[in-house]
C-alpha cells in the first residue's frame, strides 16, 4: 500500500516525462526512458528512469525530486539498476548518474565493488525481513519522517512513546 503526500505528488509530476516509455536523441546522447529490467542474479525487477548511450558507454540515470544530497538509498537504487543493465546487455556498467530536479544537477556515481557489495547486502537484508515473525523496530528520524507519506500510518513518535508500556509492544 502506498499513500501520497505533497512530496510524492510533486515527484510524480516531475517524473511525467521520464515515466513515458520512449527514446530520443539529445546531442550526442541517445536516451531510453522508463525501461523495465529483470535481474536473475539479484532476484529483482527494476524500472530505470533513463538509460543513456553516449561515447560508446551505456549507463542508468535516476531522477530525484530534491536537491543533491548524499542519501545512501539513492546510490543503492542506481547501483541495482546498473547491475541489472549489465546483466541485460552483457557488458560492464561502471557508473551512472543521479539527476536532481531541485538543483538541476547531475551527480556521477561510480558503481564500484564496494557499492555493489553494499547493494547485494541491502537486497538480502530486505528479503530477510519477509521471514521475520515481527516487523523491524521503527525509527524516528524527525527530519525525514515528517516528510514521509506514511508518517500518519507508521506513527514513529507515538510508537516511541509507547515502547515498554503496552502488551503488544513485541509487534512494533
Amino acid at each position: 500500500m502506498f499513500y501520497h503526500n505533497v512530496y510524492t505528488i510533486h515527484g510524480k509530476l516531475l517524473h511525467e516525462r521520464v515515466d513515458r516509455f520512449g527514446k530520443e536523441q539529445r546531442g550526442e546522447r541517445q536516451l531510453h526512458r522508463s525501461l523495465h529490467l529483470r535481474s536473475e542474479k539479484l532476484g529483482l525487477s527494476v524500472r530505470c528512469d533513463v538509460i543513456e548511450e553516449a561515447d560508446g558507454m551505456i549507463y542508468p540515470v535516476e531522477y530525484k525530486r530534491g536537491r543533491q544530497a548524499g542519501w545512501e538509498n539513492n546510490h543503492l537504487q542506481l547501483c541495482a539498476q546498473g547491475m541489472a543493465l549489465e546483466e541485460r546487455i552483457g557488458k560492464a556498467v561502471p557508473f551512472g548518474y543521479l539527476f536532481y530536479y531541485g538543483s538541476f544537477r547531475r551527480e556521477k556515481v561510480a558503481l564500484d565493488e564496494e557499492l555493489r557489495e553494499q547493494t547485494r547486502q541491502t537486497i538480502e537484508a530486505i528479503r530477510n525481513l519477509y521471514g521475520q515473525e515481527q516487523p523491524p523496530a521503527g525509527i524516528d528520524d524527525g527530519r525525514r519522517c515528517s516528510k514521509c507519506s506514511m508518517v500518519d500510518y507508521c506513527l514513529p513518535q507515538e510508537r516511541g512513546r509507547l515502547k515498554g508500556r503496552v502488551p503488544w509492544e513485541r509487534f512494533i
